[in-house]
């Protein structure tokens, strides 16, 4: 059968490879964090920043995938979704590149300051998106709790931006990294938080068609 670009398994399954190449790329740029696994105490920030991206990118794939099983509106909606999946690895590849050794410079508070909020933007519009093409009640809480979410991760941008302001923008030393293990650890549990509260209403939802 001829593959129509305009045929909605077209762009799922491109999806799908991008998402397969981009954490193959990325498990290669950071395994000097987890590789061997006695070397991750010494690196334990770049691995909980890591930990987060990968959590975040593969429950993203997962959802991704049971989302598109239980509303097939959003499975024939593809082509905004394409483009924002694209947004969403863009920011996860960066995350990666953020925790990783091999970063030339220190850019894991840009993951407290930009990447993360900007996640949420994106998870955002793709709730909205769904929600304003495909009127069912669940896709509205959906895009509600992301709101929520992204309103919460402004807070903790925010707070960051204070916390260094008033330390000076200091980037090195003791107190920087117990400051940055304590925002990376409530990134971690915002983006756990997310998952688990979003698929309990996935899965309480049911299917549409």
């Amino acid at each position: 059968m001829e593959k129509n670009p305009e045929h909605p398994e077209f762009f799922k399954l491109g999806i799908m490879i991008i998402y397969a190449i981009v954490i193959a790329l990325s498990i290669d740029a950071s395994k000097s964090i987890f590789i061997p696994f006695y070397s991750i105490p010494a690196n334990l920030l770049n691995a909980i920043i890591l930990f987060y991206g990968y959590f975040f990118i593969i429950t993203g794939w997962i959802e991704y995938h049971f989302l598109t099983q239980k509303f097939d509106g959003i499975n024939r909606a593809v082509l905004a979704n394409f483009v924002l999946e694209l947004g969403i690895l863009f920011l996860f590849y960066y995350v990666i590149t953020a925790g990783s050794e091999d970063g030339t410079d220190y850019l894991i508070p840009d993951v407290y300051l930009f990447v993360t909020p900007l996640i949420f933007l994106v998870l955002t519009l793709k709730d909205m998106y769904n929600a304003s093409n495909h009127k069912n009640r669940n896709l509205l809480s959906y895009r509600n709790l992301s709101r929520n979410f992204l309103f919460i991760s402004i807070i903790i941008s925010l707070s960051y931006l204070a916390e260094t302001y008033a330390t000076g923008f200091q980037s090195f030393g003791a107190f920087a990294f117990y400051r940055d293990l304590i925002f990376a650890f409530l990134i971690l549990a915002l983006i756990v938080i997310y998952r688990i509260v979003r698929w309990r209403e996935i899965n309480s939802a049911p299917a549409t068609s």
